[in-house]
C-alpha cells in the first residue's frame, strides 16, 4: 500500500535538528541544492557542453537540437508520471531516486561518443530532471502556509541560477582528462555533484511536517485549505486558464534565453566574449528573482504577482524587439534576470493556494505541461519569422504583445481565498 511505503520512509533516517529553525526552511534549502543538479546542471548546463560537443562529434545544427530536444520528452515524460509516483512514494524517495538516474545519465555520457546513444542518455536526463523539480516545487504547499509559500518557491529556484553560474564557470576551464574530452570531463563531474546532492536530499528532505512532527510554517488561513486529493472536474475551467498563461510565459521566455545571445552578436555586434559575460549576468540575477517575486506574490496575491511579472517580462522583450539601443539592452537583461523565475514560483504556489496541498502536484504537472507545450513552440515559431525577417525583432515584439496579454489573463484570475 502506499501509505505503508510513505510510513516506512518517514522513520528509515530521523531528521537533522538546527537549534529552533523551522524544518520547513531545511527542506525549502535542500530542494533548492536539488533544484541546482535537477535543472541548473540537467538542464542548462547543456548550452555550455553544447559547442564542444558539437566541435568533437561533428554535428550538425539539426543534430544539436534534436539532442537538446532529448532532454524535453524526458521531462515531458515525468510530467505525465508525477501525479501516480509522487503520490505513491514521495517526494523524499523520487526526488533521490531522480538525481541518481541524472547522475547514471551523465555517467554514461561521460563515457560515449555515440550520437544515438548520447540522445538516448539525454532522455533518461530529462526524465530525472523532471523528477526533482515536480516534486521539490509540490512538497512547499504541505510544508508552508500560503502566507509564506511564494517565498519559500522562490528560495527552492535560486538552485537553477547558482547552476547556471558554476557552468559558466566550470565548463570553459574544462580540459581533456585521462582521454576524456573536454565535455566528457563536464558530465563527469556533474554526475559526481548529483550523486552526493542525492544523499543529501534523502538525508535531509521530509514528506510532510508530520514526519517531524511540526507544522506548516507561516500564518494559518482564515478560511479551510482545501485538501482534496484529486482535481476536481469544476477546477478544469481554472487549470486550463492558468495553463494558457504558463504556456505564455514558456513560449516567450524560451524565445528570449534562446536567441538572446544570436542577437547580441548579429544585432548589437557584441563579440562573443562580450554576450557571454553578459548573459552570466542572467544567472546572477535570477538567484534573486524566484524569491523577489515569490516574497511579492505571498504579499499582494497571486494574480497581481503574475500581473506585475509579465509586466517587467514585457518591457524586457519590448527594450530588444523596437531598438538596437544598446543601453536598451542592457536595461533587457536586467529586467529579464530579475523576473525569469518569477512566473514558476508564482504557478506552483498558485497550484497549492488554489487546489490544496494534497493536490498540488497534480495540478503543477498539467500547467508544467503547458509550460513545456509553450517552450517547444516558441522557438520554432521564432525561428520561422526570423528565416523571413532577417532577425528576431519581430519575434521579441510578438513576445512582448502575448506578455501584456498575459497579464490581462491573470487580473481575470479570481483572488484565492485561502491567502
Amino acid at each position: 500500500m502506499p501509505e505503508d511505503i510513505i510510513q516506512q520512509d518517514k522513520h528509515s533516517t530521523p531528521p537533522i535538528r538546527l537549534g529552533g529553525l523551522n524544518y520547513a526552511w531545511i527542506v525549502a534549502a535542500t530542494g533548492s541544492i536539488a533544484m541546482f543538479c535537477g535543472l541548473g546542471l540537467g538542464r542548462f548546463a547543456f548550452g555550455m557542453l553544447l559547442p564542444s560537443m558539437s566541435s568533437s562529434l561533428g554535428l550538425n545544427y539539426t543534430q544539436s537540437g534534436i539532442l537538446g530536444f532529448t532532454n524535453l520528452i524526458g521531462y515531458l515524460v515525468a510530467v505525465l508520471l508525477s501525479p501516480l509516483i509522487i503520490p505513491r512514494f514521495g517526494t523524499r524517495i523520487t526526488g533521490t531516486a531522480s538525481l541518481l538516474l541524472i547522475a547514471v545519465s551523465m555517467l554514461g555520457m561521460a563515457f560515449t561518443t555515440s550520437f544515438p546513444l548520447l540522445c538516448a542518455l539525454y532522455v533518461l536526463t530529462g526524465i530525472g530532471s523532471g523528477g526533482v523539480v515536480l516534486p521539490m516545487m509540490s512538497v512547499m504547499s504541505h510544508w508552508f502556509f500560503p502566507s509564506h509559500r511564494g517565498l519559500a518557491l522562490g528560495l527552492v529556484m535560486a538552485g537553477p541560477g547558482f547552476g547556471i553560474i558554476l557552468s559558466g564557470f566550470v565548463v570553459p576551464k574544462l580540459l581533456p582528462i585521462s582521454g576524456l574530452l573536454s565535455w566528457q570531463t563536464g558530465w563527469l563531474i556533474f554526475a559526481v555533484i548529483n550523486i552526493v546532492v542525492a544523499w543529501l536530499t534523502f538525508t535531509l528532505i521530509r514528506n510532510h511536517p508530520d514526519d517531524v512532527n511540526q507544522n506548516p510554517f507561516g500564518r494559518v488561513p482564515t478560511s479551510p485549505v482545501k485538501n482534496k486529493k484529486k482535481l476536481e472536474r469544476s477546477n478544469v475551467k481554472l487549470l486550463v486558464h492558468l495553463g494558457i498563461i504558463f504556456a505564455i510565459y514558456g513560449a516567450t521566455y524560451m524565445v528570449y534565453v534562446t536567441f538572446i545571445v544570436t542577437s547580441m552578436v548579429g544585432s548589437y555586434q557584441l563579440s562573443e566574449a562580450t554576450a557571454g559575460g553578459i548573459w552570466a549576468w542572467i544567472g546572477l540575477l535570477s538567484v534573486f528573482s524566484g524569491m523577489l517575486f515569490g516574497w511579492i506574490s505571498d504579499h499582494i496575491g497571486r494574480r497581481l504577482g503574475l500581473a506585475l511579472a509579465f509586466f517587467f517580462l514585457a518591457i524586457a522583450y519590448l527594450l530588444v524587439g523596437l531598438t538596437d539601443w544598446t543601453l536598451g539592452l542592457y536595461l533587457s537583461i536586467i529586467l529579464f534576470g530579475l523576473v525569469v523565475w518569477s512566473v514558476p514560483v508564482i504557478m506552483a504556489a498558485s497550484a497549492g493556494d488554489y487546489f490544496g496541498p494534497a493536490a498540488a502536484a497534480s495540478a503543477l504537472a498539467a500547467l508544467t505541461f503547458a509550460f513545456s507545450g509553450g517552450q517547444a513552440l516558441g522557438p520554432v515559431a521564432a525561428g520561422y519569422l526570423a528565416e523571413i525577417t532577417g532577425d528576431f525583432s519581430i519575434s521579441y515584439m510578438v513576445s512582448g504583445i502575448a506578455a501584456f496579454v498575459a497579464i490581462g489573463l491573470a487580473l481575470l484570475l479570481r483572488p484565492q481565498k485561502s491567502a
